[in-house]
């Protein structure tokens, strides 16, 4: 019973971390701090002219923001540099994924990155939840596709954790 409650204040500083992460950015790009408040489902929500992303994992928080206009929307995300779990590969990789000659254990948690982060860019363009098979990403291309017809470039770090950028 005690670990419900711990799990939830872990994910809260890790939420709040991130958002840390975000006000930094803002704060050097407005030169005052800059709150990023929180709608309805917890979403953030960003100033005026801005659009951002949040991601954490147990051990790492990332933010990226960029100015309206300049990318009409992005989505980051934060993995473990660690091969995708077996009982996840058939719900993640897809025929249409593309990885090209990386170790296939390894290329799935990238498409696992890659997904989610090109869920968080393109929730707010169409509003609708995309499945990972609504994704087709081609990792040596730096880019995925969505069933709604978005082409989101990609970026990855891949250590010491693996973070993903989806931008379009």
């Amino acid at each position: 019973m005690r670990s419900i409650p711990a799990r939830g204040v872990e994910r809260r500083r890790a939420s709040g971390a991130a958002r840390l992460a975000a006000r930094t950015l803002l704060s050097a790009r407005f030169g005052e701090s800059v709150e990023i408040p929180r709608g309805p489902s917890g979403q953030p929500l960003w100033p005026d002219g801005v659009i951002g992303s949040l991601a954490h994992d147990d051990t790492m928080a990332v933010a990226a923001v960029a100015s309206v206009g300049t990318i009409r929307s992005l989505g980051i995300d934060v993995e473990p540099s660690l091969p995708l779990p077996d009982e996840l590969l058939d719900l993640v990789v897809m025929p249409n994924d593309h990885t090209g000659d990386l170790e296939p254990s390894f290329a799935a948690r990238l498409l696992f990155s890659a997904k989610e982060a090109v869920y968080k860019a393109a929730f707010p363009l169409d509003g609708r939840f995309l499945d990972y098979s609504d994704i087709a990403v081609d990792l040596p291309a730096g880019h995925a596709t969505t069933r709604t017809g978005h082409r989101f470039q990609l970026r990855h770090l891949r250590s010491p954790r693996i973070i993903t950028l989806a931008f379009f």
